[in-house]
């Protein structure tokens, strides 16, 4: 506690920029400040704000209604200033229960409020966005289909599909055999050209294959199998609950950062990424539920679920390089190809071939029983399916 200690000051009274050079004394909770002409004696109490200063420290006395408030301003050594600042606090914590939790919380060392902050901030994120997950089930599925909708215009504007009698009827058998009794939506296949293996579904149902999957299938239970992966995106929702995410994440930064991103206001940085949606590439959370859901489809009817294994591991000996060289030749192609199909793959959910979800899916077909249906088409039409969009490719070659 001080008595009667004085320190050199300066007193800035809300009016006039210039200050008045003087002294202040601190007697236990009472500062007085003198200068040639003025003398003011305040209780310590008066002050709203206590800041540190390089020299010192400011002192921030309650706001007047007409003039900005007056700011006392004292040179002292960094201890002194420590000590003021705890009277001061001290001060605070005595007016009210709210005052003392708050002023306790400013009296913690940086580094343990620095932790406590982070964990609450954890702790209030992580419901916050558990909570964004039961949004969906607010938001009705026409507004899947809408959604999807829009997105297919664009892409059957852009690129072009090479379905076949056989690609026809060996999709819709699939979906016959795949798609839950219960499911609202209703599904479609498509085909496009390109030698990417890989597919995608819109929130609407729509299910592109890239002929590269097809052309490159080692057998029909790989097909089925990605086909059920897609189609659990679907019922899953997973493009909604991905845009719901990512307008919550872009509210939670709006009023953590202020209105807006950049320049940008709420409902327009909304919008835009609702008219993105598919860009939203699928967290590992949702690609493990879409691989678990699939594998509980195939085992419901009896089919096989090692296709989508099969397919995941040709896919990692695709990333890694380690393909034989037909793969290679076709790896290449699709190297070529993918700066004009950049626009597609935009689009795609895609279907990363880590060994941790091959992993999962090992585990899920092992459990209960082994479907045993591993085709849906004869030999003859699923060797039609494999060649779709053959003529394509090689003109394209020319």
């Amino acid at each position: 506690m001080f008595q009667n200690q004085t320190f050199t000051s300066r007193y800035f009274n809300g009016v006039s920029a210039v200050p008045e050079e003087g002294t202040v004394l601190v007697h236990g909770q009472t500062v007085q400040f003198t200068s040639f002409d003025t003398n003011h004696k305040l209780n310590i109490s008066q002050f709203t704000e206590f800041t540190r200063t390089h020299n010192g420290c400011k002192l921030i006395l309650l706001p007047d209604e007409t003039k900005e408030s007056p700011i006392l301003e004292i040179f002292c050594s960094k201890e002194e200033t420590k000590l003021l600042e705890k009277i001061w606090i001290q001060n605070k914590k005595s007016q009210s229960h709210t005052s003392a939790l708050f002023y306790s919380i400013r009296e913690m060392n940086p580094i343990v409020l620095g932790i406590l902050s982070l964990l609450v901030v954890s702790i209030v994120g992580f419901f916050y966005f558990k909570g964004l997950e039961l949004v969906t089930n607010f938001i009705p599925l026409s507004m899947d289909k809408s959604l999807g909708d829009s997105v297919q215009v664009k892409m059957e504007a852009q690129f072009e599909k090479c379905d076949s009698k056989a690609t026809d009827l060996f999709f819709a058998e699939a979906l016959k055999k795949i798609v839950p009794k219960d499911s609202k939506h209703q599904f479609e296949v498509s085909v496009i050209g390109s030698a990417i293996p890989n597919a995608f579904a819109l929130s609407n149902g729509k299910i592109y294959f890239f002929s590269g999957l097809l052309n490159e299938a080692e057998s029909q239970e790989e097909v089925i199998g990605v086909l059920a992966h897609e189609i659990a995106h679907v019922e899953k929702r997973h493009h909604m609950r991905n845009l719901v995410k990512a307008g919550g994440t872009s509210l939670a930064i709006s009023l953590v950062v202020g209105p807006g991103l950049g320049n940008m206001e709420f409902l327009e940085t909304f919008t835009e990424i609702g008219s993105t949606i598919l860009v939203l590439k699928f967290s590992r959370d949702f690609e493990t539920e879409a691989d678990k859901t699939s594998i509980e489809y195939l085992k419901a009817q009896n089919m096989s679920t090692d296709g989508l294994l099969s397919f995941f591991k040709r896919m990692e000996e695709l990333e890694s390089g380690d393909s034989d060289s037909n793969d290679q030749e076709t790896t290449t192609s699709a190297k070529e190809e993918s700066s004009a199909s950049n626009k597609i793959t935009d689009f795609l959910s895609t279907h990363p071939a880590t060994k941790e979800r091959m992993e999962t899916l090992k585990v899920l077909i092992q459990k209960g029983k082994k479907g045993k249906i591993k085709k849906v088409v004869s030999n003859s039409t699923w060797k039609e399916v494999q060649t779709v969009c053959s003529d394509l490719r090689n003109s394209d070659s020319k």
